[in-house]
């Protein structure tokens, strides 16, 4: 009876066609123009969330309070991370993404402001002499590269 409800055809209807087999991704060739910047956002995004922890196990302290930090750091540092291994993961398949790489490099863009805006104060308490210029710029570099790598995705995919 099985082997019945394989060949039974119904009447009016084409007879199913086979789609042709798509190679793995593996055997794609992916473009390291297309690869590199969103791999390096998402590393980028997963350095900004471990910046103030790997400081505080070395020596570089700011006197702030954790939950500062994860605002800070881990909020807009996930997202970052979160959409440049998504964006990394479908080049690297071949795969058009679901999300628009203008809107993801928007979104990287404004995660990395967050991260320089919120560090302006600690920049001016450095050069008031305030605070110690390694703990500033510690904390406060990721934004740039993030800032920068985003806007030319945007730009570039805009």
């Amino acid at each position: 009876m099985a082997d019945r409800a394989k060949t039974r055809r119904h009447p009016g209807k084409p007879a199913p066609t086979r789609r042709p087999a798509t190679p793995a991704p593996a055997a794609m060739v992916v473009s390291p123009g297309d690869l590199w910047p969103f791999a390096a956002l998402g590393v980028l995004g997963a350095w900004t969330i471990v910046v103030p922890y790997l400081g505080r196990a070395i020596g570089i302290v700011v006197n702030v309070v954790s939950k500062v930090e994860i605002v800070d750091h881990v909020v807009p540092g996930s997202i970052v991370a979160a959409i440049g291994t998504y964006l990394a993961v479908a080049a690297y398949r071949g795969a058009p993404p679901k999300l628009s790489r203008p809107f993801a490099g928007g979104m990287c863009f404004l995660a990395g402001f967050w991260v320089l805006a919120t560090h302006v104060s600690l920049v001016a308490q450095a050069v008031q002499g305030k605070e110690a210029w390694g703990s500033a710029l510690w904390h406060a570099w990721t934004s740039v590269p993030i800032i920068g790598l985003s806007l030319w995705i945007v730009l570039k995919d805009g």
